[in-house]
């Protein structure tokens, strides 16, 4: 009889933990991802913010602080939420990945208005040596140079869906970049090649966030990895 409760302990299912980690970017509190991690909550996925100085802490160190992170969770299964330069810290992510040992399944991302390739907004700022020292570290990882900028962090195997800002003209809301753009981010500086599905929505870099098509469309490409009207 002593036996039954670890008999019926050994004879339940297994059950996966799956966890979304939300990653603000270059300057953000992470205040500003608060509306989707509650819709995410609502819709039943276990979601935190990941927080970090993205004004004193780089990009390689920041992805560092959220491995170890993911290492005290340990969820089976990893989905990222990612805006602007939190996409970056997500690909870097990649490079903490052990060889061996124990890892996650990354599942999914993602990304909204990501710097993928850079921005040439930050091109134009690195160029003034008191922006770089108020701007702090991430200012030349933010970059379009292809070696040492924005590009040249890992690109990630996950199922990603980018999610884009734009005005919908033939110019965007800054018009000092030749392309449409939400401000900081023009289109083709977001895409890596490897994306599963890409959306666009009229919204500026941070006012995307407060968007209740993007919260819908987080959540759908999370559950399917597909926007709702793919």
């Amino acid at each position: 009889m002593k036996l039954l409760p670890l008999l019926l302990l050994f004879s339940l299912p297994l059950v996966a933990s799956h966890k979304v980690y939300l990653i603000h970017g270059y300057a953000g509190l992470g205040l500003e991802m608060q509306l989707i991690k509650s819709s995410l909550d609502e819709a039943g996925f276990h979601a935190e913010i990941f927080t970090y100085p993205s004004l004193r802490e780089d990009v390689d160190t920041a992805a560092m602080g959220l491995w170890h992170k993911i290492e005290a969770d340990r969820p089976d299964t990893v989905y990222f939420v990612t805006h602007s330069m939190g996409a970056l810290v997500a690909r870097s992510v990649y490079h903490h990945l052990p060889a061996r040992g124990w890892k996650p399944f990354i599942h999914r991302i993602v990304m909204i208005a990501p710097p993928n390739k850079g921005t040439p907004v930050a091109d134009f700022f690195v160029q003034s040596r008191l922006a770089r020292l108020l701007g702090g570290p991430n200012l030349p990882n933010l970059t379009t140079d292809p070696e040492k900028g924005a590009y040249s962090y890992p690109i990630p195997d996950a199922e990603t869906g980018l999610i884009l800002g734009v005005r919908g003209g033939r110019k965007g809301f800054n018009l000092f970049l030749e392309e449409d753009n939400d401000g900081l981010i023009i289109p083709k500086d977001a895409i890596l090649g490897n994306e599963k599905d890409l959306v666009f929505i009229k919204a500026t870099h941070a006012g995307i966030l407060f968007k209740s098509l993007t919260v819908r469309m987080v959540i759908k490409f999370l559950r399917t990895g597909r926007f709702p009207w793919k």
